[in-house]
């Protein structure tokens, strides 16, 4: 059965194929399909991720829309998006696993919840084997998501289902570094739409392949800056709060990595 969704995704050089094979399987496994499946090739790609893409057209309804050079996720996704024929549009990350029943899910949530302009969930994390849980990153629910949607990304950005039209009244993703999503969710969140997660895991995210590296260094200190500057001028509660979380958060990216493993390990489990 084919149900009036989108799937976005977004692919570059560098991911590996072996991995972008496992996460079109998971899809070709979902008990709810689509008819529309965007993959933006994100510049251009290596022989081993053509190939993936060529296998798998014949048993996904593949669109692809072609980058000539590498723009950013934030920046590729805009652009995929134009290409998503519905309304309610599926994120979903190259390198990750969806379980069987999210869309089914997810989209019935949607339907019945028109208010909801987003609904994620939280995700189980794994290195090398997908049946190994190795942490979890639990998102808030009900009206704790209100209460720290300022001092905490309140969604797994590989989880979430959004209303198209949602996303574009609040200005599509818009270009800062490594926290595009979250800078899409408050503009979302400060325009009155609403917020939610579901209270179960729609995803197992790999955690390998460089996350860390990825989470800390000077640029992603300074997009935590930035966006804490981008907080202030707005009409938000607890703004103390708000500063303080973010000045300990951006200077946990300063720290090596082997520190800020045991960090993450701390915060997740």
């Amino acid at each position: 059965m084919n149900s009036m969704f989108s799937i976005l995704m977004s692919v570059y050089k560098n991911e590996k194929s072996l991995f972008f094979h496992d996460c079109l399987s998971s899809l070709y496994n979902q008990t709810l399909k689509t008819d529309n499946i965007v993959i933006v090739h994100d510049g251009p790609l290596t022989k081993e991720l053509y190939q993936v893409i060529d296998k798998w057209k014949a048993l996904l309804p593949i669109t692809e829309v072609i980058l000539n050079e590498n723009v950013g996720l934030g920046a590729a996704l805009n652009v995929g998006l134009i290409h998503c024929k519905y309304n309610l549009v599926a994120r979903v990350d190259t390198d990750d696993i969806n379980l069987p029943n999210r869309f089914d899910i997810q989209y019935s949530y949607m339907i019945n919840n028109p208010n909801v302009a987003l609904c994620g969930s939280h995700i189980s994390e794994f290195d090398d084997n997908p049946d190994i849980t190795i942490s979890k990153r639990l998102v808030p629910i009900g009206d704790e998501l209100n209460k720290t949607i300022f001092q905490r990304n309140p969604f797994n950005h590989m989880t979430v289902m959004f209303r198209k039209s949602a996303v574009l009244d609040a200005g599509g993703y818009q270009h800062l570094r490594f926290m595009e999503d979250y800078f899409l969710w408050v503009r979302m969140y400060l325009k009155g739409y609403q917020l939610h997660n579901l209270d179960t895991v729609f995803v197992n995210a790999r955690i390998g392949n460089g996350m860390l590296e990825r989470r800390k260094g000077s640029e992603y200190y300074k997009s935590e800056l930035t966006f804490m500057n981008y907080l202030l001028k707005e009409n938000i509660p607890n703004k103390p709060k708000v500063i303080g979380t973010f000045l300990v958060r951006s200077h946990l990216r300063l720290l090596p990595s082997s520190v800020l493993k045991k960090v993450y390990k701390l915060v997740r489990n």
